[in-house]
């Protein structure tokens, strides 16, 4: 890759017509084009909520974020306009990996339809007088997550409180891509992504609050035995079961394949040293990088469907499908158990590979009152530029009709 970039420049600068060839030869994403339409000014990391808990007048609106810019859309997913820039604070900048959460009921003093968004902020004085300099590649700074709030729909944001923060353990480290739920119990519940800690590359942490601003019990939700292992990118759904389904990445000896386990209580998800189950549908082929996962209404399923997402997808044999970049999978059992199938994506974006643009952690939410599926998805849509794409598909295009036989419609 290093190689194909000195040679690119090389070309540029001869200003010759064959250095054209050369320039989509050696910069394969000059030429990716996802199927979606694409949302301007939008970057990466995508997420999407609907807001049903807050205001009447803006009950049914979707917030999209990407990282540093946060959208609308007040007609369903047809259409995205520009809501805000993301939050921040002074003497922090934000680094990425977003989360929107709205909450479902009242939170100490901030009420049902409370909008959430927490992100990696690096701390710019910590980081200077740690290093001596600006952060560089070995040394990327000192991390935070901090959580912000809006009583406005995303218009406004205000600063909450920064549940984790610093180099812990190892003196170094990130703190990434936070994850919330409301436990049984009333209880915020965050999980992250820490690098931290000395036993391991990586771990899956928790912690919870009652107010949004006071945090306590820090403890593991994923942490193995072996130190090479990197669990990482936590994503969580609560099913109509009550059950919170969690989908995660298995990186280090288990190539971030996407893995799942379950909680009855939204805090409690079994051994941490368990890596859980791996997402596999029927043939073997199973999901790596980036998982997230939603559950929503079908007309084709009495149980809706559970629906898993990962960046590429792998055969059973070991080897890059020929639907990678394309399809989703499905599960209509209401407690995640039986076969996934594999079913079209709203937004395909053909030659996924392992980079952090290319269908990375995408959002997906229903709509049309279940009827269909949205998807929000990047992919490179100019040279080094990576944006979000939206698309919506009905579910009788989305799933395979030897599928669609097989499943019991919802009478009317």
């Amino acid at each position: 890759m290093v190689q194909n970039k000195i040679e690119t420049k090389r070309c540029l600068a001869s200003r010759w017509m064959p250095c054209l060839i050369l320039l989509f030869a050696t910069m394969p994403n000059a030429i990716f084009a996802s199927s979606g339409t694409l949302i301007p000014e939008s970057t990466r990391y995508p997420r999407l909520v609907r807001l049903t808990h807050g205001s009447a007048a803006s009950n049914g609106w979707i917030v999209a974020s990407t990282i540093s810019k946060l959208f609308v859309s007040k007609d369903d997913g047809k259409t995205f306009s520009f809501l805000s820039n993301a939050p921040s604070r002074s003497g922090v900048k934000l680094r990425c990996c977003e989360t929107l959460f709205e909450l479902p009921r009242a939170l100490g003093s901030l009420p049902a339809g409370t909008l959430l968004y927490a992100a990696t902020y690096v701390d710019e004085a910590a980081t200077k007088s740690s290093s001596g300099s600006v952060p560089s590649p070995t040394f990327p700074g000192v991390f935070a997550i901090d959580v912000y709030a809006s009583d406005d729909q995303g218009q406004h944001w205000t600063y909450l409180s920064t549940p984790v923060s610093g180099s812990g353990e190892r003196g170094a480290g990130g703190l990434w891509e936070p994850e919330f739920l409301v436990a049984h119990n009333g209880s915020l519940v965050m999980f992250w992504s820490d690098e931290t800690y000395s036993c391991c590359s990586q771990k899956l942490m928790k912690i919870r609050s009652s107010n949004g601003k006071d945090w306590r019990n820090p403890s593991d939700v994923v942490a193995t035995t072996n130190p090479k292992d990197r669990p990482g990118m936590i994503v969580i759904r609560q099913l109509p079961t009550g059950v919170y389904f969690m989908v995660y990445e298995m990186c280090g000896t288990h190539h971030c394949d996407a893995f799942f386990r379950k909680s009855y209580d939204g805090w409690s998800f079994g051994l941490p040293s368990d890596i859980g189950t791996r997402i596999e549908n029927d043939e073997g082929q199973y999901l790596r990088h980036a998982p997230t996962v939603i559950w929503t209404p079908s007309p084709l399923s009495p149980n809706g469907m559970i629906v898993a997402f990962g960046q590429m997808l792998y055969n059973a044999d070991g080897s890059l499908a020929k639907q990678n970049g394309r399809v989703l999978f499905v599960n209509t059992h209401l407690d995640g158990s039986g076969g996934w199938h594999t079913i079209k994506a709203p937004v395909e974006v053909p030659n996924t590979y392992n980079h952090p643009c290319p269908n990375y952690s995408s959002s997906l939410l229903p709509v049309r009152n279940g009827e269909a599926l949205l998807e929000l998805a990047t992919d490179f849509y100019a040279l080094d530029q990576c944006g979000a794409s939206f698309g919506t598909r009905s579910w009788t295009d989305l799933l395979p009709a030897d599928l669609v036989q097989s499943l019991s419609p919802i009478s009317h």
